[in-house]
């Protein structure tokens, strides 16, 4: 074999291992700062200190949005604030004002009557419930975060700081439920989730990163419901219309 081939052999074979490279560069570079990431403090990324079957009043911060809007602020209504469980409940909007709003298990007599065994019984019961919710929200008590009233509990959520570099790799976020009463952070989760590597691409083409949590418990905006054991109507009731795993994925200005 004459030199230039092997010259040519040579240089398909580095152009190959170049083309290797490129395409896994993202994840070794990924999983080198996530194992830096759910090493490092706080640890564990995820506890729960007590349960509480009726905390009465809490109140929701939602940083990542930010806030709830209208349509936000009725689902967790419907889907939250039972009246027995859960009787007053306190939402932060997106111009930074607090919603506070109250009920007890009579303002949801209707629907509860409504026996759901078909589908004409399911949607008779969904637009009656969300009459009830819109009866509660009339009479909803706006205060800055200065006068708001007290709660029993609070959930935070928020976006947990990462460098510039670290966010072209990575998003993490985190909740925090606090006892307000003793100022003790009773649960919290932070978890930490990669972008789709290059060779494992999203093929629905509209989503920034893999939903499965590299560190932490994936379901952020659920993870309440491990600590509040009994309120919420149905399996994972949704906080926001749109989930915050789609709002991540699809957000323009996330650097």
């Amino acid at each position: 074999m004459s030199r230039t081939s092997w010259w040519l052999i040579a240089l398909a074979f580095l152009g190959f291992l170049g083309l290797i490279l490129f395409l896994t560069h993202d994840i070794i570079i990924t999983n080198i700062l996530a194992y830096r990431i759910c090493k490092a403090d706080p640890n564990p990324k995820t506890f729960i200190k007590k349960t509480v079957e009726y905390p009465e009043s809490i109140y929701w911060e939602d940083n990542i949005y930010p806030g709830f809007d209208e349509n936000d602020r009725l689902l967790m209504i419907c889907n939250y604030l039972d009246g027995a469980h859960l009787k007053t409940m306190a939402l932060n909007a997106p111009d930074g004002t607090i919603y506070v709003y109250t009920a007890t298990q009579e303002d949801w007599r209707e629907s509860e009557k409504i026996q759901k065994k078909t589908q004409e019984d399911w949607k008779k019961y969904f637009n009656t419930l969300d009459k009830e919710a819109r009866e509660i929200a009339k009479r909803a008590r706006v205060y800055s975060p200065e006068t708001m009233p007290c709660f029993n509990y609070s959930i935070v959520f928020d976006q947990a700081p990462l460098t510039s570099f670290e966010r072209r790799y990575l998003w993490s976020d985190e909740v925090k439920v606090t006892e307000l009463k003793t100022g003790e952070i009773v649960a919290y989760n932070r978890r930490l989730m990669r972008r789709f590597y290059m060779m494992l691409p999203d093929f629905v083409g509209h989503r920034y990163f893999s939903p499965t949590a590299l560190c932490g418990e994936e379901g952020l905006l659920y993870f309440d419901e491990k600590v509040f054991t009994k309120y919420g109507r149905g399996l994972r009731p949704a906080k926001h219309k749109v989930f915050i795993e789609n709002r991540i994925f699809t957000k323009e200005n996330y650097k």
